[in-house]
């Protein structure tokens, strides 16, 4: 059972052009989840905190500005006002952080200050939380949408000592922080730390993978196979001649090796193949690797894959209990550009995502897109850069991808990924250019769905 916050006052629900549509005294219900507004006159109103775009308390009134283009003004809750405002800023915030599919990760510290953003999203500054984690920085602003920049993305972090300002860049996008008074020095180290230790635990798993590199390729390898990033193969294979198989014998679970053989030659004779990995907790790892059968319950009504996946999702829950005190560990993948039929006029019109470690249980397929700006080379590994940065932010759910649309809208234990839909526009591309997935039973199996999979494009 939820808690929830109660709280008397008045409400105004104004229409796009602010014209109120509904008003007058109220009860406000707050949970984890979802804000109630109870008036004494007309009909309730129901949202979840998701909902909520722009958050802005003033001295008297709080504007909840919705994702509708429509709005909640809440004003006369006399001294409850602070506390209904912290209440439900609260909540918000950790909805917020469901929807943007960080709910899981490890938090390190939060900050409160003032940000502003340049970015190919749009620009804003407002006052904002900041949650720092092991693998990402949150921002949750007052007068925006939230949002999180992953660590390894950031190309430079600047402090201006006599200003007390924090510049981040990553690509073309900037992030400034200012205003932590205090706590300019701690927020500034921990993130520094922070960075710090993704680049040791990526170092340590390229010299587990590689251990036979000398500290100069090392260096060259470091700076092409970043962590969270997918590198085209023939990139890493000129550091080293020995490192292509090494990585397929390494990085490959003996289990999964069958699937990757014959995806390696399946692929487009034209077009590299590429790798990645992305360090992971093992108590996070069962959503990370983890493909949930929506509604359908284990053992009724499944097919053939759905009744494996009940079973390797039983397994997998029961073997994760025993490793809550492990360390990180490296999730790998590869990316494989497929031409489906021949004649198409392009080098491959299909690619294959495959997790290679840490219980991969399935292969998922999406279209590649023609477009005439790009050459068709370029637009495979545009392709695959767009879906490695989508899958990555949403830290390698497969929920979110296969689901269909009123899966995720008629169950609440899907909604923050409907939510998330929204407000990601990746991974709307992910949703809309995800063409199936091909179970791991047995190969034969795999590759009769596979085939049917391609028979579609």
């Amino acid at each position: 059972m939820k808690s929830t916050d109660s709280f008397s006052g008045k409400f105004d629900y104004l229409d796009e052009k602010g014209t109120a549509v509904q008003a007058g005294v109220c009860r406000l219900n707050i949970d984890d989840t979802a804000l109630r507004v109870i008036p004494e006159k007309g009909q309730p109103l129901a949202l979840d905190l998701g909902g909520i775009d722009v958050f802005s308390p003033g001295d008297c009134e709080l504007s909840l500005k919705l994702y509708t283009g429509k709005t909640i003004a809440l004003h006369h809750f006399a001294k409850a006002f602070q506390d209904m405002c912290n209440a439900l800023k609260e909540a918000y915030r950790g909805r917020l952080l469901q929807c943007l599919l960080l709910e899981d990760r490890e938090e390190i510290e939060r900050f409160e200050g003032f940000v502003q953003i340049d970015s190919t999203d749009g620009n804003f500054s407002s006052p904002a939380q900041f949650r720092l984690y092991r693998s990402n920085i949150a921002v949750l602003p007052e007068s925006a949408p939230g949002m999180h920049w992953r660590l390894s993305d950031i190309d430079s972090m600047e402090f201006d000592e006599e200003s007390y300002r924090l510049e981040l860049r990553s690509g073309n996008e900037r992030l400034v922080i200012t205003k932590l008074a205090k706590r300019t020095s701690e927020f500034t180290e921990r993130l520094r730390s922070a960075m710090e230790d993704v680049s040791e635990n990526s170092s340590r798993t390229l010299q587990g993978v590689f251990p036979f590199l000398s500290p100069d390729q090392f260096q060259v390898l470091a700076g092409l196979m970043k962590e969270g990033h997918s590198t085209p193969v023939s990139k890493i294979a000129a550091v080293h001649p020995e490192i292509v198989p090494v990585l397929i014998k390494n990085a490959v679970d003996d289990g999964l090796r069958p699937y990757v053989d014959i995806l390696m030659n399946r692929k487009a004779g034209e077009c590299d193949f590429y790798a990645g990995f992305k360090m992971v907790r093992p108590e996070s790892e069962s959503e990370i690797s983890g493909e949930g059968l929506g509604n359908v319950s284990a053992g009724e009504n499944q097919n053939p894959a759905q009744a494996a996946d009940s079973e390797i999702i039983e397994k997998s829950a029961a073997g994760f209990k025993h490793e809550e005190d492990r360390q990180e560990q490296a999730l790998h993948w590869f990316f494989f550009p497929i031409l489906s039929k021949p004649g198409s006029g392009m080098p491959a019109d299909v690619v294959a995502w495959e997790a290679a470690s840490h219980t991969g249980r399935a292969t998922y397929f999406f279209r590649i897109d023609p477009d005439e700006k790009r050459t068709a080379v370029d637009i495979v590994d545009w392709t695959v850069r767009r879906l490695n940065r989508a899958l990555v932010m949403i830290n390698f759910r497969r929920e979110p991808v296969y689901l269909p649309d009123d899966s995720l809208l008629s169950q609440a234990l899907y909604r923050h990924y409907a939510i998330a839909v929204r407000r990601l526009p990746v991974l709307r591309e992910l949703r809309a250019s995800y063409i199936g997935r091909a179970v791991h039973t047995t190969t034969e199996a795999w590759q009769k769905q596979m085939d049917a999979i391609l028979a579609r494009v």
